[in-house]
């Protein structure tokens, strides 16, 4: 039933449940394996290497060399990630290994030739999947879709692996835009259920922060503030609207619900994204500065030659100090 578009009680108990359930997800321990072919290109396990640098305490990463006589692992992993290299054999002989204990496998590759896949049972190739591309980018996209739509700890893998995040911001806004898609079609003359989209669009907000490693805190309540603005906006859109297409306000309903919950979703992690962004930059500033403030000696020094006369030994001192300075 459509109502004035408040937000009861129960659903803001409802969001705050879910934010804690999200940030349970994120903090989820992770294990991976990888297992890393002797003939496999450099640029290539560097590039695996890098994706799976974890962010979080909570996770472990295992790296080891593949061999033509691999063991089942101690400790069971979430998922394996085979990096092939011409070793037909061992590859497969691992895939088996892990398959047969239930966890997921990628083989990864810069060609399908060195990516053979095992010969298993259907049941168990189900768990094997094969990336293969020399372009890196192009690979981790891959990997990363695979890691978010294989694994049941996803929300922990984007919060501890970045490379996965956009592909799990992916699948949130497919699952959270139809269904608030399926709302407004519900709805009527534009009189859609603002107060359950709108809660849904602040339980997507939780779900990315978490999914981008960021606590529940009160900075969330201040951005799901923005994301209540939207869905208001929103509403209030349908329905000025849809007195100009008499008939269509369950399509245009749902049309907004589906495309307002995609951009806000895209609005939210571009924020954190951004942020990311200026954390990564933050060490380098500071480096630079370094730099600059242990040429400012050199600076001062032949300012002072250049006052006292000496302009040409200034100059040249000047030149070494700025010089130091871009080193």
């Amino acid at each position: 039933m459509a109502n004035s578009g408040r937000v009861s009680m129960s659903q803001v108990m409802d969001v705050l449940n879910a934010g804690k359930d999200a940030d349970l997800q994120r903090i989820e321990p992770v294990f991976v394996d990888i297992l890393v072919d002797a003939q496999a290109s450099r640029g290539l396990v560097e590039a695996i290497r890098d994706a799976f640098l974890p962010e979080q305490t909570t996770s472990q990463v295992n790296a080891a060399l593949l061999d033509e006589h691999t063991k089942a692992p101690v400790v069971r992993p979430d998922l394996c990630v085979i990096i092939g290299g011409g070793s037909d054999d061992a590859v497969r002989d691992a895939a088996s290994t892990y398959a047969y204990l239930g966890v997921p496998v990628a083989i990864v590759a810069e060609s399908v030739l060195d990516a053979p896949e095992p010969h298993l049972s259907d049941a168990l190739m189900r768990l094997v999947s094969v990336a293969a591309s020399s372009d890196y980018p192009t690979l981790l996209a891959r990997l990363a879709r695979w890691v978010v739509e294989t694994s049941e700890k996803s929300t922990a893998m984007a919060a501890n692996f970045p490379f996965c995040r956009k592909a799990k911001v992916a699948q949130l806004v497919s699952t959270y835009a139809k269904e608030n898609a399926a709302i407004g079609a519900r709805g009527s003359s534009g009189k859609s259920d603002v107060s359950l989209m709108t809660s849904n669009q602040a339980k997507l907000a939780l779900d990315i922060a978490a999914a981008y490693g960021r606590p529940l805190t009160l900075e969330r309540a201040q951005e799901l503030a923005g994301v209540v603005s939207a869905g208001v906006g929103y509403r209030t859109f349908a329905r000025g609207a849809s007195k100009f297409v008499p008939g269509m306000g369950w399509a245009l309903n749902a049309g907004v619900g589906y495309l307002g919950t995609m951009a806000t979703a895209n609005a939210i992690a571009a924020h954190f994204e951004r942020q990311d962004a200026g954390a990564k930059a933050l060490p380098r500033v500071r480096a630079l500065l370094g730099t600059v403030a242990g040429a400012l000696p050199a600076v001062g020094e032949a300012v002072a030659r250049a006052r006292s006369g000496g302009s040409g030994a200034g100059t040249r001192a000047l030149g070494s100090g700025m010089e130091g300075g871009r080193r």
